[in-house]
């Protein structure tokens, strides 16, 4: 059961209440989450989950203030917590929108961060932004974009990562960190 496209954390009591009922019946939750949740409602929370997918938009207090209306620590401290205190398979999403948070040395200072604080084996997938809604001003990603970032993520030594919301089956494989070997082919929404 994945709870998503709103975040689930905003209706967190029927998350919860869904997640568990589904876990009695030996059913898997995962949260798609920005990640942004106060530490007392962390645990409880992620108590039902089995993975989750969280959201790290940039990591700059600069980006989230801009265009979130947020903070980016929560964030943060969310991964943290999901990967030290936590049983939850956890991967990682990062929409790179032009202008905003695309730039090589900061997609590089994200995937150190995610090195140094929830490890290498941590999916981290770098996903097209498409103009949309009140980001009509933003061209689309470039899929050069998002190869540069994945390039980057796995010179840092991240061992999974992927590219997103394009046509680039390879780019969406998972192979094996050890020895190469195609594990997932991926193409789209179709698996191999």
């Amino acid at each position: 059961m994945a709870y998503t496209y709103n975040d689930p954390i905003i209706w967190a009591e029927y998350a919860i209440d869904t997640a568990r009922a589904c876990r009695q019946l030996g059913i898997k939750n995962v949260a798609v989450t920005a990640g942004y949740i106060s530490p007392t409602a962390r645990a409880e929370f992620f108590e039902f989950m089995d993975a989750a997918n969280v959201d790290l938009k940039a990591v700059t207090e600069d980006f989230y203030h801009k265009i979130t209306y947020s903070h980016l620590q929560p964030v943060l401290d969310t991964l943290e917590f999901l990967h030290r205190e936590t049983d939850v398979w956890v991967e990682i999403t990062n929409l790179v929108i032009p202008e905003d948070n695309d730039n090589p040395d900061e997609l590089r200072k994200m995937c150190d961060w995610v090195l140094g604080k929830v490890g290498d084996l941590v999916p981290v997938h770098f996903t097209a932004f498409h103009p949309e809604f009140r980001m009509l001003d933003r061209p689309r990603t470039s899929p050069d974009t998002l190869i540069i970032a994945q390039e980057n993520a796995y010179s840092a030594g991240i061992q999974y990562a992927y590219v997103g919301n394009v046509q680039d089956a390879e780019r969406q494989n998972t192979n094996c960190h050890h020895c190469g070997q195609l594990l997932i082919a991926r193409d789209r929404y179709e698996l191999g």
